[in-house]
């Protein structure tokens, strides 16, 4: 598949994106925001041929409309995401909670409905690239890149991005990862869904600034996948509790526990 406009192709340390979309006005007004900001840029007009792109050129980020021919855009990412642990962006005019939940059980680290707005969709992108490089820069130092952090039987490997649960791998999202390494980072910390929708946003961490109720459902969808994949029973888990009312926390690693309460006193 030929690509539309690049990024230079000289500059051999580009990020590559991929475009999915079967309308070409709207995919090139796409590749034309992503070029802006410095992307070399690939495009698909079917699903196919997308996750064809996706396995030859390993982009760091995948743009998807939904309403793609034959396959839609959310086979598309599921089939995507059994290779790839590109940033992914689902685009649609469907704003429905149905559509949206799809979207991020699909894999799908943001879900933007309703016309594609070009500055929405740039800030989407840059939260997107921050949290990546604070993420590289907040790591550990070089000479323990190649250490495990572990959690009862939960292992995981934050230079290669790789989490095993009794010893089987377990293919997380980078927002499924994300929010994981917060958690077992933080011990038995408490995070609201505000707090981990933040960290995911990439925001200064004002108090609410930019979180909607749109966000805060994504991080539920994330912490339901994140139990699936990792076979976690979210009424005894292992590793994500529940605090009702309040978030969540890491579960205690000696036993497995029941979903925790709220003490009354705290509002």
């Amino acid at each position: 598949m030929r690509p539309i406009a690049t990024h230079p192709l000289s500059d051999p340390f580009a990020r590559t994106a991929l475009v999915i979309d079967s309308r070409a006005d709207r995919a090139k007004a796409v590749a034309d925001r992503l070029s802006q900001q410095g992307f070399r840029v690939r495009s698909a007009a079917t699903a196919f041929s997308g996750i064809d792109a996706a396995a030859q050129h390993r982009p760091d980020l995948v743009i998807v409309q939904t309403d793609l021919a034959g396959l839609d855009g959310f086979e598309a990412v599921r089939r995507i995401r059994d290779f790839s642990d590109a940033f992914v962006i689902m685009l649609s005019d469907d704003d429905s909670e149905s559509a949206t939940v799809e979207g991020f059980r699909a894999g799908a680290d943001d879900y933007l409905a309703g016309p594609v707005r070009p500055h929405a969709l740039r800030a989407r992108i840059d939260a997107l690239l921050r949290r990546s490089r604070s993420l590289t820069s907040a790591g550990a130092p070089r000479q323990d890149e190649g250490a495990w952090l572990t959690h009862g039987p939960l292992r995981m490997q934050p230079h290669s991005r790789r989490v095993e649960m009794r010893g089987r791998a377990c293919e997380l999202t980078r927002s499924e990862f994300d929010i994981l390494h917060m958690l077992v980072r933080a011990k038995e910390q408490v995070f609201s869904k505000s707090s981990l929708a933040l960290m995911l946003r990439e925001t200064n961490g004002l108090p609410g600034q930019h979180i909607t109720e749109h966000d805060r459902h994504a991080v539920e969808v994330h912490i339901m996948n994140i139990r699936r994949k990792l076979g976690d029973d979210a009424r005894s888990p292992e590793c994500i509790a529940t605090v009702r009312g309040l978030g969540y926390r890491l579960a205690p690693a000696t036993a497995r526990v029941r979903t925790i309460e709220p003490l009354s006193a705290v509002g």
